[in-house]
């Protein structure tokens, strides 16, 4: 009696996924085959391959992506074999049952298969597996025992060594150091109107009826004058609950206004820069337009990596890699700077969050951390404006700037890993 399900996929593109559906099938008592699993150093690959599909499986599932269209071209490849193999089994009806991953047009699937319908896991594949665990009751396909050890299974196909190499590589963070500047200014100005914080050229914070800032008096407008400024060594005020700065006006928590203060002058400059501005709960995302200008990709070559895309098209909409951040002053001054992805349309509107995080999750999940790492270092040295030095220089005063390094915080690992290779898709498309 045949029992198997044989998933055919790309190694390793999709192994992460066909690994999950296996570990999935093999709960609910399916007798799954895959090749992780099956095939060990010295077997005869292609006739135990064979033999599995006409002899012993029930239901031949193919694994549908980019990747598994793109091989599957190539006769010599391991999924042509398959499915052509599949496509010969004409005694059992409805053999194959292809599900799809990602945004693969139906139109460029393997010739084999068009034309049959096809199990969508690409939104969600929770859902996906419900409507496929359907299916393969309803065509009576042999269930057992529940498998006891599928995450065993899980876990053995991810063992840390077919993933590690022995060359050292570097870990980067998500930590942007910066030097912490030396003078804090508590202001008390006198303002004949009331004025938008864009009309002064450098940032500060309001407190009452006071201006903290890392300028002096002397860099306030003209028009302006101050009643009072004191000054303060920040180094002396950082670990103080509060600072007395005159009979009528105390600094409390100056450390948390400093920080305060250091968000608000990283995002004024963002913005000054002409990056856009989407606002969330916990910090504002900036991001470049996904214009032609800004879909010039950007050159790490500094970093012996490939350029990189920090705009581009997806499906009919257009996506940037945006970024928010965090001033952080222990164990050293640094911004945590954390990546998005924010979904315009062709009017450059921004999405409604529904729909953000829908498309969000599509092209994300094709991302791999090099992707996040590459987009991030990108976009840190297009905002440099391509400094050789790698330098951010953010003016807080007229003879002063917060000086950001541009390359994140890094250590020397004594191992590497691997990650999957991928083809670049038309999800990332930018125009040169």
């Amino acid at each position: 009696m045949k029992t198997k399900i044989f998933l055919s996929h790309t190694t390793p593109e999709d192994n992460y996924f066909a690994i999950w559906l296996a570990s999935k099938l093999k709960l609910l008592g399916y007798d799954v085959w895959i090749e992780l699993e099956e095939l060990s150093i010295g077997d005869a690959f292609w006739p135990q391959i064979e033999s599995t599909i006409r002899e012993d499986s029930a239901k031949f599932i193919p694994i549908i992506s980019k990747s598994y269209c793109a091989k599957v071209k190539n006769q010599r490849t391991g999924v042509f074999k398959e499915i052509s193999c599949a496509d010969r089994v004409k005694n059992i009806s409805n053999f194959i049952s292809p599900v799809c991953i990602d945004a693969t047009n139906p139109d460029d699937f393997p010739v084999q298969i068009l034309g049959l319908h096809s199990i969508d896991f690409y939104d969600n594949w929770q859902e996906g597996l419900d409507t496929l665990v359907k299916n393969l009751k309803r065509q009576q396909i042999p269930i057992g025992e529940p498998e006891s050890d599928s995450i065993g299974f899980w876990l053995d196909s991810f063992k840390i060594g077919s993933v590690v190499n022995d060359k050292p590589e570097k870990i980067y963070t998500n930590w942007f150091d910066f030097n912490l500047p030396e003078k804090l200014y508590v202001h008390q100005p006198v303002l004949s109107r009331k004025m938008d914080l864009l009309d002064f050229m450098f940032p500060f914070i309001v407190e009452g009826n006071r201006h903290i800032s890392f300028f002096p008096a002397d860099d306030y407008p003209q028009s302006i004058s101050c009643t009072s400024t004191y000054s303060f060594l920040v180094d002396d005020i950082l670990k103080e609950k509060a600072v007395s700065v005159d009979d009528f006006f105390i600094l409390n928590d100056p450390k948390r206004k400093i920080v305060k203060l250091l968000n608000h002058t990283i995002e004024a400059f963002l913005y000054q820069k002409g990056l856009k501005k989407y606002e969330q709960s916990k910090s504002p995302v900036f991001f470049y337009p996904s214009t032609e200008s800004h879909r010039k990709r950007i050159s790490l070559k500094d970093f012996d990596k490939n350029n990189v895309s920090v705009t581009g098209k997806h499906i009919d909409k257009f996506w940037s890699f945006g970024i928010s951040s965090y001033a952080l002053i222990y164990p050293f001054p640094y911004f945590k700077i954390d990546s998005h992805i924010i979904f315009t349309n062709n009017r450059h509107e921004i999405l409604e969050m529904d729909e953000q995080h829908k498309l969000r999750r599509k092209l994300g999940s094709g991302w791999y951390n090099k992707d996040w790492l590459e987009k991030l270092l990108g976009m840190m040295y297009k905002i440099s404006d391509t400094n050789s030095e790698h330098l951010i220089n953010i003016p807080i005063a007229g003879s002063a700037f917060l000086t950001v390094n541009s390359i994140p915080k890094y250590i020397m690992s004594d191992f590497g890993y691997l990650e999957p290779q991928k083809q670049e898709t038309d999800n990332e498309a930018t125009v040169d």
